[in-house]
């Protein structure tokens, strides 16, 4: 988020509310977590439950005893695999080694897998001498967790099927030619953390792209929705889109960035029944 894009969100937020609500805010809707279920049909030949999560921002609240519990709640609903769609710190990789045995507590059969995003790549302008990125896919390895980084493994039980994961639109380097490597009759469903990387990113057998970066918008006035979005989030915002046999869907995120509160927009963790 820019410092512009910071000041307008605060200030129309706190325009919104007032001070008790603004404690309401960041306390009880911030750590409200919701989960939706989805069902989707994208002609898997075997059904998979996956549990999607985006946007921890780890720093700089470091709300170790919450996101536990998070991970424990995703944990008992037993899904077959895992997916993280990024900006798992808001600005520093301080502390993330306390991040990983958390996360790892998820173990889902067939693995847990996570794609960057922009705060994510941003991480590396502060930390130039060992690399946000580089501390965020060590701390991932040592704890079961697949980085995704313009790269693509076989959906587990599911052959011609292929999961892939692209760096930040905003801030990364995709590579567009990474689905154009595989067979024409190839399928996929791609972690690609901003939403609007869909019109861009936009291979028709590219069956689910599952993002985050939105927040939902953190703070959403009734009839008018999201005060404020960021770039390449602002067309898709939360939900599912469909378009032909394409599909979106955008998670609300967990962590918050700017303003440390959420209005109307609780914390999501999505299950995907994919079939």
């Amino acid at each position: 988020m820019t410092r512009r894009t910071f000041i307008k969100r605060g200030l129309a937020a706190t325009a919104f509310l007032g001070g008790g609500s603004l404690a309401y805010a960041g306390e009880f809707e911030r750590h409200g977590i919701e989960f939706s279920t989805v069902p989707l049909r994208l002609g898997l030949s075997r059904p998979l439950r996956v549990a999607l999560l985006a946007d921890l921002h780890f720093d700089p609240l470091y709300e170790t005893a919450w996101l536990g519990e998070i991970f424990r709640l995703v944990a008992a609903r037993e899904p077959d695999i895992v997916l993280m769609a990024g900006d798992f710190v808001t600005r520093t990789t301080e502390r993330f080694e306390e991040f990983g045995p958390l996360a790892a507590t998820m173990r889902a059969p067939f693995g847990m897998f996570a794609a960057l995003g922009n705060h994510d790549h941003w991480s590396d302008r502060w930390e130039s001498r060992t690399g946000g990125t580089r501390k965020i896919g060590r701390v991932f390895a040592a704890n079961g967790i697949r980085l995704l980084r313009n790269t693509a493994i076989p959906l587990p039980m599911n052959p011609g099927w292929v999961l892939a994961g692209t760096e930040s639109a905003w801030a990364g380097k995709p590579d567009p030619a990474l689905f154009s490597r595989y067979p024409a009759d190839t399928r996929f469903i791609a972690i690609v953390h901003e939403p609007d990387a869909w019109d861009v990113v936009n291979d028709p057998r590219i069956r689910l792209q599952v993002s985050g970066h939105t927040h939902g918008g953190q703070v959403r006035a009734p009839i008018y929705g999201a005060l404020a979005l960021p770039s390449w989030g602002r067309k898709y915002d939360a939900g599912l889109f469909t378009r032909g046999e394409r599909n979106l869907y955008v998670n609300r995120g967990i962590g918050t960035v700017g303003v440390p509160f959420r209005v109307n927009c609780a914390p999501e963790v999505t299950i995907l029944e994919l079939s």
